[in-house]
């Protein structure tokens, strides 16, 4: 069953590892920069659906998204979640009753078994940040079932493969609080990566150096994102001690100087998270390599 789940998920790589004159070259057709931009559906597509969610995930892939953007955090029994906090947010989070998130209480999942999780409500309280999201009952699924649930439904609409690009949610103030240490926080996802053969369908994300630190030593044919929310990408590269395949910078620090640069050095430029049609169309312009949204509809419209 694994082999035929699997085999709807073999994909042209997303991030390939030719740059894009010498694909350009191999074609023999002139390049079309803004054509080549992939769309990212970011927690699935959020502005429409309730983030980090099955119906998510299967709402951008049937709208045709390039790459499915998520977030993990671990459980107390080792499962890896997708959720983008490790807590239960009272924003759009419901208890197994229905009742909102008590503002006393975190409900901290990594102090918590999966099965007990999987009873809270991600969608029916909606999000008042995205007025237009659908209101559905919905969970916290694990990062196995999501891809096992769309490699299946790939295979039965006849569906584009997708890539996931998968954000290890990290912050060294929260190890052994809130996560596991780096090291255990990415065999934990590695484990679920490597079971499923999913190793050359995603690439790891992350703001938290460390944790590209470990995967690049540890697994090192991973491709890696690093996650940045502030500073130049000058500054920024300093951090690492690798230069990572992407760059994914919060959208309004890149201008095309700063696109350019990151070119120059060969990495990809992949900014988050871009929502309103004329940063859409502002980014476009930057001709950077992917965009991150929560509203991947209007992105494929753009680049039609």
């Amino acid at each position: 069953m694994k082999t035929l789940l699997l085999a709807g998920l073999v994909v042209a790589t997303l991030f390939s590892c030719k740059s894009k004159s010498e694909e350009s070259k191999v074609m023999n057709t002139p390049q079309k920069d803004h054509l080549n931009i992939q769309v990212q559906g970011h927690r699935g597509e959020r502005g429409n659906l309730p983030e980090n969610s099955i119906p998510a995930f299967l709402g951008a892939l049937r709208k045709g998204v390039d790459v499915l953007e998520l977030d993990v955090v671990i459980s107390k029994d080792q499962q890896v979640v997708v959720s983008h906090e490790p807590v239960m947010l009272p924003l759009y989070m419901l208890t197994p009753e229905g009742d909102s998130i008590p503002q006393d209480k975190n409900y901290n999942l990594y102090q918590m078994d999966y099965a007990e999780i999987k009873e809270f409500d991600g969608g029916s309280k909606g999000n008042v940040r995205f007025p237009q999201q659908q209101k559905m009952k919905t969970y916290k699924p694990l990062l196995s079932e999501v891809f096992d649930t769309v490699a299946a439904t790939i295979k039965e609409e006849g569906l584009k493969p997708v890539k996931f690009n998968i954000e290890i949610k990290s912050v060294p103030e929260e190890y052994d609080v809130f996560q596991p240490q780096p090291e255990a926080f990415v065999d934990l996802v590695m484990g679920v990566i490597q079971e499923k053969q999913m190793e050359e369908h995603i690439n790891l994300q992350s703001f938290d150096p460390a944790i590209l630190e470990v995967v690049h030593t540890k697994y090192p044919e991973i491709e890696l994102a690093y996650l940045v929310g502030e500073n130049t990408y000058a500054e920024n590269k300093t951090k690492l001690s690798f230069q990572p395949e992407i760059y994914s910078p919060y959208f309004k620090l890149l201008d095309t100087a700063e696109v350019a640069q990151i070119h120059k050095d060969g990495l990809k430029v992949i900014p988050w998270t871009v929502n309103e049609p004329e940063d859409i169309d502002a980014v476009i312009a930057l001709k950077v390599d992917a965009i991150i949204t929560d509203y991947p509809e209007r992105v494929l419209e753009k680049l039609k």
